[in-house]
């Protein structure tokens, strides 16, 4: 980030915390949510996602507020989800990670397959555990050159290259009977547990089960959703997911950096601010641990004359994008709840990045969300660049409404050919109001609205610090 100039010119009339939070209300909010539509029509002129949206919300006003329900709102929104529907099970621009469900809803073979990938990793660590014992070089080391020895080091070898359906078929040959009865004490017993093991025969199962069309499609519309886990393809994804939540944290840790020095300036006698990274509070913290946020990304604090206790000014968390804030937005209240859980005439060790920080009780009790609004001194900090049309539809809520066993069931009557009608969608709209799963869902829109709210770019944090009235 370059250097900055930042005026200081009304920080000299205010307290510097004063000015910090003037500055946090009068940032930009670039990442803004946009309004929804005014109607049902003007949200279905939109397209579906605008009409989902539209509809998501009026229930939830309904659930929240006792708000009148539009008009035939629940056929409106069935008919959206069914557009929803089409859209993701196209050949072209479809949704593959939905198509792939629904092609495991309708073969026996796909959900083996997914059922016997799922054990995978641990039926192919018992299979090799088996083998080094019997085919290990260290173990082979005293025996005799020979057709034995090689079967064994073979063995472990279409271990160690996953060719499970090899494996099964040599441990059935005749040349395992001679090792029976040519190989150590050991051996014969090994071998019995190896011909007999029903890892193996799962692993041998899923290499069989790989050459069916079937599985083979669902494989292909895994590999268009994105790369599989422990590939190249996944790395390099991970990386460059990892280089962009870099760059997202030097950005707001020298935002930060230049907003303490500013502080700094202008502080009252024996104080002083400077910036804290990765908070972490002490074991035994009071409060519920169980997906609550436990780990602080930036804050701004206050320490005072004679190694005072610090005061928590402001909590940043960092973002790469929107879309991650708006998933995480419920461990970060669950986490300033338990923050808030705090002793307030106790000062509490910190770890940090930089050491511990004493941070006084009180400060971290002022940490308490009013409802599912966060403190004006809790604010997202993302450096992405801002979107040209934020979507009133999260793709996390797409995937929650086409996840439903009533979508599931209507995508696979129009994979067979059939004309589902809209109202077999009826079920996921009567379920919303009741159904934790579908929480997330009702809540979309006004999680987003909140979130999006509470994030700046750090440059905009930094540059509202000196743009206020003196």
């Amino acid at each position: 980030m370059q250097n900055r100039r930042v005026p200081e010119a009304r920080a000299r009339l205010q307290h510097p915390e004063t000015l910090l939070l003037a500055a946090v209300r009068a940032a930009p909010r670039r990442f803004r949510m946009p309004p929804l539509p005014a109607d049902a029509d003007a949200a279905a002129s939109i397209g579906v996602d605008a009409a989902l949206a539209f509809a998501l919300e009026a229930a939830r006003a309904v659930q929240e507020h006792g708000s009148t329900m539009p008009a035939r709102v629940e056929d409106f929104f069935a008919h959206a989800l069914a557009g929803l529907i089409r859209r993701a099970v196209a050949s072209e621009g479809g949704d593959p990670a939905f198509q792939a469900l629904v092609l495991q809803a309708q073969s026996v073979e796909v959900r083996e397959h997914v059922r016997l990938t799922a054990q995978l990793a641990s039926d192919r660590r018992a299979v090799r555990a088996i083998t080094d014992a019997i085919g290990h070089p260290g173990k082979l080391r005293d025996m005799p050159a020979g057709a034995t020895r090689d079967a064994l080091a073979r063995l472990r070898r279409l271990a160690a290259e996953d060719a499970w359906t090899e494996l099964a078929a040599a441990i059935g040959q005749p040349l395992a009977q001679d090792i029976n009865t040519t190989a150590g004490q050991q051996v014969p017993s090994l071998l019995e547990g190896l011909r007999s093991s029903p890892a193996l025969q799962r692993l041998a199962h899923g290499s069989a089960l790989l050459r069916n069309e079937a599985v083979q499609h669902y494989l292909r519309l895994s590999e268009r959703r994105g790369p599989l886990a422990g590939t190249d393809a996944a790395a390099a994804s991970g990386r460059a997911s990892a280089r962009l939540g870099e760059q997202a944290e030097h950005a707001t840790g020298q935002a930060l950096g230049a907003i303490a020095e500013l502080l700094n300036r202008h502080r009252e006698p024996g104080a002083a601010y400077r910036v804290v990274r990765s908070l972490r509070p002490p074991r035994g913290f009071p409060g519920e641990t169980n997906k609550a946020k436990d780990e602080w990304d930036a804050a701004i604090v206050r320490s005072g004359q004679d190694g005072g206790a610090d005061e928590i000014v402001l909590l940043a968390e960092i973002k790469a994008s929107p879309a991650a804030a708006t998933s995480d937005f419920p461990r970060l209240l669950r986490g300033l709840r338990r923050l808030a859980h705090a002793d307030p005439g106790q000062t509490y060790a910190f770890a940090s990045a930089t050491g511990q920080a004493q941070v006084a009780g009180t400060s971290l009790r002022r940490l308490q969300p009013h409802g599912h609004s966060l403190p004006p001194h809790v604010i997202y900090c993302c450096s992405a660049p801002a979107e040209s049309h934020p979507p009133f539809l999260s793709a996390a809520t797409k995937a929650v409404l086409l996840g439903e066993p009533a979508s599931l069931a209507s995508a696979c009557r129009l994979a067979r050919g059939e004309a589902p009608p809209d109202s077999d969608l009826l079920a996921v709209w009567h379920a919303l109001p009741k159904e934790p799963r579908l929480r997330s869902a009702l809540y979309q829109y006004e999680t987003a609205k909140r979130v999006r709210e509470a994030m700046v770019h750090p440059l905009d944090l930094l540059s509202a610090m000196g743009d206020g009235p003196a």
